[in-house]
């Protein structure tokens, strides 16, 4: 059998006698030290993608890119010819132009360059059975050609290997933004900074390529999840509906641990939304509570596809499913309440442009209002505030005073809360999803992410138990009733009630029956007076503390002192701050993945049919802009503040000590000036006092 010699067509054989003349290769400016020849007609190659790479690293060495061109065809449909072309050769094609979407004014990179490289096949014999030659080379480019600062950042030139792309969504679970990926990866590649071969745009353009190759079976993988982890534990329920086009409209899951939470520490609920949290708007809604250690626990999750009543409807209906006798006998105890924060945060914008510089005195009376103990004092001082500051049309104060049984502690505290009156616990678990969930979510790893919450809720729960066996708490005196405390309630109880029982030493009592008494601060300008029943078995006071937290008041205590009782009923000690919580006694019951469309309870059996949800349409600002005219349009141009002049400010006003011996600028500065009030904290919760 003849061997095949293969030979390098761009050898050239020396002599000892034979001088030869380099060819200098094009460099430009920066370009780094590194000789590379330059192509020449006639220069070989064994294949296409051999010229190709060979061109390509002179092009990254002259400061340009290139792109593959023309080809031509033989008669057996084989290549035989290729162009290669600088990657600005060519003119722009005509931009298609939709005037019913947004417009990308970006620009094309074409200038009609003519350099280029053309190699055509040649078939010779059996020694050298294909080979590519150089048939035309051109250098003659019409634009400035890059550095080598420079030219690393053109688009052929940055690449993310495989190796980079599983690396880069490793760590995007993990929940690190793009520019925190980047510099890890330069850490790990000890590459100095910015000297990767790919840029930060490039993650985001593979991230949402990856995003757009899961969206289309979004909404079937994130059930195929829930079934799946029905099947993994039967505890876990979720519950969706369809719209008309079989498209997913809302979603209701309970993780298993959630609903055995739920089963102990149900008695207070907390409910709230969040919002761009996945790539389809739509609204975030967690179901949280408090258990018996004082620490956020999470019932429940549902993403929305909107926030209408018929929505609320249906998720109140999913969240009392299969606990519905239960909740029957509960129901009438059961009290709804508004959290006061998202209440007292939209007052700027209600107040301000009408109070204007009573805004601040009004915001004082209305926490001086918030503070009230009982409800007689509160209708008998609202009109009277209202009246001083003219507001008895205005909507919003209408509007808060016929909701005033939903936000008025006065109002509350004969119901159980836990003490909860804002939704900051729910605030707490939402900072802490969103730190490895964006916009961009899908809705598998967006509910992936959210049992990460979960276990971290878990974990941290059994860190702090230990630390409180590890630690324990002390007793601050040697009282019966601390000791008392100290062996049924929780360490984060049993803080809440040292608090008060420190506290009871500080108050008066004045007993008008042999059941009735009235405790007053030992100052007379601190507090209020509070009335106390106490017959040797049964205990209540004005405050409604103990309804309200779970925890007897200073008050209470205090009675209990003076009357020398040193031990307080069992009755008082409730088992949902006891150190053994017990579950309730009826039957767990489970709502079966199902599918609730036409408000009618039917056997799950359409995950197949689910498609994806449209984009929703949360509350805010809509994308696009308001057509703005007039003065809005018209440049606004900054005048001096002392002699509102033109061309200069306060500090280089020529006119500041004339204005300022008459004593102009001084009066313009007592204007501006607010009233300082004794209580910053225009959220009242934060400093509710009893």
């Amino acid at each position: 059998m003849q061997e095949k010699i293969l030979f390098d067509l761009n050898e050239t054989y020396f002599d000892d006698n034979f001088e030869t003349v380099e060819e200098p290769a094009i460099v430009h400016d920066d370009i780094s030290l590194e000789i590379v020849d330059t192509p020449f007609i006639g220069q070989c190659f064994l294949s296409e993608e051999e010229a190709f790479a060979f061109y390509q690293k002179f092009a990254k060495h002259n400061g340009f890119s290139i792109r593959k061109g023309r080809f031509t065809n033989d008669k057996d449909g084989e290549m035989n010819r290729r162009d290669f072309f600088c990657h600005r050769q060519g003119k722009p094609d005509p931009k298609k132009v939709d005037h019913s979407k947004e417009q990308r004014n970006r620009g094309s990179s074409r200038c009609g360059c003519k350099a280029h490289m053309r190699i055509a096949l040649r078939k010779t014999n059996e020694i050298f059975p294909e080979e590519w030659h150089v048939a035309t080379f051109s250098l003659e480019h019409n634009h400035e050609l890059l550095s080598a600062k420079e030219v690393r950042f053109l688009p052929s030139y940055r690449t993310i290997t495989k190796e980079d792309e599983k690396r880069i969504l490793m760590l995007k679970e993990c929940g690190l933004s793009v520019k925190q990926i980047m510099r890890v990866m330069e850490v790990e590649k000890d590459v100095p900074h910015g000297q990767l071969q790919f840029l930060s745009k490039d993650v985001h353009n593979f991230l949402s390529k990856i995003h757009e190759m899961h969206s289309q079976n979004d909404a079937k993988e994130l059930l195929q999840y829930c079934v799946q982890s029905k099947y993994e534990n039967p505890n876990f329920q979720y519950v969706y509906k369809l719209d008309e086009e079989n498209k997913l409209e809302h979603i209701f899951w309970s993780p298993a641990h959630c609903f055995d939470w739920y089963q102990k520490y149900g008695d207070v609920v907390s409910f709230d939304t969040t919002y761009k949290v996945n790539s389809y708007d739509m609204p975030f809604g967690i179901f949280v509570g408090v258990d018996n250690h004082g620490r956020t626990i999470l019932f429940g999750c549902a993403l929305l596809r909107n926030e209408t009543t018929n929505t609320f409807k249906w998720l109140l209906k999913i969240k009392t499913h299969g606990l519905q006798k239960q909740l029957q006998k509960k129901c009438l105890s059961t009290k709804h309440a508004f959290c006061i924060w998202h209440i007292t945060s939209k007052f700027s914008g209600w107040f301000n442009s009408i109070l204007r510089s009573d805004y601040s005195s009004w915001c004082s009376e209305f926490y001086s209002l918030y503070k009230l103990d009982t409800i007689e004092e509160f209708e008998q001082q609202w009109p009277s505030v209202i009246a001083k500051y003219n507001l008895k049309e205005n909507k919003h104060v209408i509007g808060l005073y016929q909701i005033k049984s939903f936000w008025v502690p006065a109002y509350l505290r004969g119901f159980f809360f836990g003490g909860m009156t804002t939704t900051g616990r729910s605030e707490s678990i939402n900072a802490f999803i969103k730190r490895f969930i964006s916009s961009k979510t899908c809705l598998t790893q967006f509910i992936r992410q959210v049992d990460l919450a979960i276990e971290d809720v878990e974990q941290t729960q059994i860190h702090d138990t230990m630390l409180e066996k590890y630690r324990g708490s002390f007793m601050r005196t040697e009282s019966p009733l601390e000791e008392q405390a100290h062996r049924l309630l929780t360490p984060y109880a049993f803080k809440k009630f040292q608090l008060e029982f420190g506290r009871a030493i500080q108050y008066m009592v004045h007993k008008q029956t042999c059941t009735s008494f009235i405790v007053k601060h030992h100052q007379p300008t601190w507090g209020n007076k509070h009335e106390v029943f106490w017959d040797g078995s049964v205990g209540k006071c004005s405050c409604k503390n103990y309804e309200f937290v779970g925890i007897l008041c200073r008050h209470i205590l205090c009675v209990l002192i003076h009357e020398d009782c040193f031990n307080i009923p069992i009755t008082y000690w409730p088992s949902r701050w006891s150190r053994e919580v017990v579950s309730p006694t009826h039957n767990k019951s489970s709502i079966n993945s199902t599918l609730i469309n036409n408000d009618e309870l039917v056997i799950d059996e359409t995950i197949k049919v689910v498609q994806r949800p449209p984009k929703s349409k949360p509350k805010g600002r809509p994308k696009n802009k308001q057509v703005k005219g007039g003065m809005e349009t018209a440049k606004r141009r900054k005048c001096c503040s002392i002699c509102k002049g033109v061309g200069h400010n306060a500090s280089t006003c020529p006119n500041k000590e004339k204005y300022a011996m008459n004593g102009a600028a001084s009066i313009r500065a007592s204007k501006k000036k607010k009233i300082m009030l004794e209580h910053q904290d225009l959220n009242p919760v934060f400093a509710l006092k009893y």
